[in-house]
């Protein structure tokens, strides 16, 4: 099954019509629970699940603070889990860089202690989405010809994003997700495959969606921050 052609063909005709309805004024990522957890719960028999505890960081956290949760799984009968999707909304506030790595590492680690098919979900205006693909931390503008973008943006090749301090303009984004992660292991890439957007070529004021899989390495490799003068700790 092509879950990520699915859900960006799903969610993005979705957009449309709703925008169409002139509800538009509604859109942000709780609204986009709607459609994605429609569509999974259809293919998957009912065994959605939505804002379900991460499997591996929830451990990691201590007291009373809420442990990382993931927007949507879906699990079989004996409540393995079998898919895992997050989502991020670009409309008036757009997501961070940051945040849009850390679900992408939050997914891999689902994909590589699961064995489960992870997507990562971006919607948005065209316009908006273009913004948050420019972003040089994002697109590694300043390497070029050499750049290292955070996720393909042009095809649907499989791409890896180093987690490790290579790619310069990433840096004090990583030393941000990682400050206060100094004794947790960590993979040293994330490994994605885009899927074609849908619409693919839609005007600046029209929504698309982006969905990427996301999965771990064959020959994963992984570090600690604490080992890593790039990733102090949190002060």
């Amino acid at each position: 099954m092509d879950i990520a052609k699915i859900l960006s063909y799903g969610v993005g005709s979705w957009l449309n019509y709703e925008s169409a309805c002139d509800r538009s004024g509604l859109f942000n990522e709780k609204y986009l629970t709607a459609p994605v957890g429609q569509i999974l719960s259809a293919r998957s028999g009912n065994r959605t699940i939505s804002e379900w505890r991460h499997p591996i960081l929830a451990e990691s956290k201590e007291g009373r603070r809420r442990r990382p949760e993931v927007d949507f799984v879906v699990t079989d009968q004996n409540d393995k889990l079998l898919i895992a999707v997050e989502t991020k909304w670009a409309g008036r506030t757009l997501p961070k860089t940051q945040d849009i790595l850390w679900d992408l590492i939050r997914l891999e680690l689902i994909a590589h202690k699961e064995s489960a098919r992870c997507f990562f979900l971006l919607a948005g205006k065209r316009e908006r989405l273009e913004t948050v693909f420019e972003r040089k931390e994002f697109s590694d503008a300043n390497s070029a010809p050499h750049r290292k973008p955070l996720l393909r943006i042009d095809n649907n090749a499989i791409h890896s994003t180093p987690l490790v301090p290579t790619v310069r303009s990433r840096i004090p984004v990583l030393r941000r997700i990682f400050a206060s992660m100094q004794d947790f292991e960590f993979p040293e890439k994330v490994v994605t495959r885009r899927t074609a957007p849908f619409p693919e070529s839609p005007k600046k004021k029209h929504y698309q969606v982006y969905v990427w899989e996301v999965s771990a390495a064959g020959n994963r490799g992984t570090f600690w921050p604490k080992n890593s003068k790039h990733y102090p700790k949190a002060k």
